[in-house]
């Protein structure tokens, strides 16, 4: 068994999922969406970030030219610009590793892992449509017992997983 990928989703229920697809089925755990307010303080965030890299770029070279005999201040302002542009990335860089999903070899392994999640397994899908409407991509789950599973995203991605499982689930 192996991890395919997973993808951000809506449901029919216009509920913000991830969907980690495997060999063996696939699971569906609900995820935060960013509200506004954590929106503008990233933003904001971001905005302070740019301001001091460029401020401290912007120092060592007027200082560079407003006093050409201390050569030694442009070149410690542009070593704390570049310093932190560092602390920046580094702290973007984290803060995605915290948010990347952990990656199991098996959906069964990842429910047994994670109970939030809702599992599909390889043997309950009948069918599976993919389509696209407008800017998303839209998969159709046909089970074989109970209603039909919806997913939408405007990634792409959606499409590229469930490839292999239309029109029908691959054989295990």
């Amino acid at each position: 068994m192996s991890h395919r990928g997973w993808v951000s989703a809506r449901d029919a229920a216009e509920q913000w999922s991830l969907v980690s697809v495997y060999d063996d089925g696939w699971c569906v755990a609900p995820v935060p969406v960013p509200s506004e307010a954590d929106t503008r303080r990233r933003v904001r965030e971001l905005i302070g970030w740019l301001v001091t890299v460029v401020g401290l770029f912007a120092a060592a070279v007027a200082v560079g030219f407003v006093l050409p005999s201390a050569t030694w201040l442009p070149w410690v302002l542009l070593a704390g610009s570049i310093g932190a542009l560092g602390v920046a990335v580094v702290r973007a860089a984290r803060r995605r590793a915290r948010e990347r999903p952990p990656v199991y070899d098996s959906a069964a392994a990842h429910q047994a892992a994670a109970p939030e999640v809702t599992r599909v397994a390889l043997g309950s899908v009948r069918t599976v449509t993919l389509q696209r409407q407008g800017h998303e991509d839209v998969v159709t789950v046909a089970l074989r017992t109970g209603r039909p599973l919806v997913y939408r995203s405007p990634d792409r991605t959606l499409g590229r997983l469930f490839d292999p499982w239309s029109p029908a689930p691959p054989t295990s």
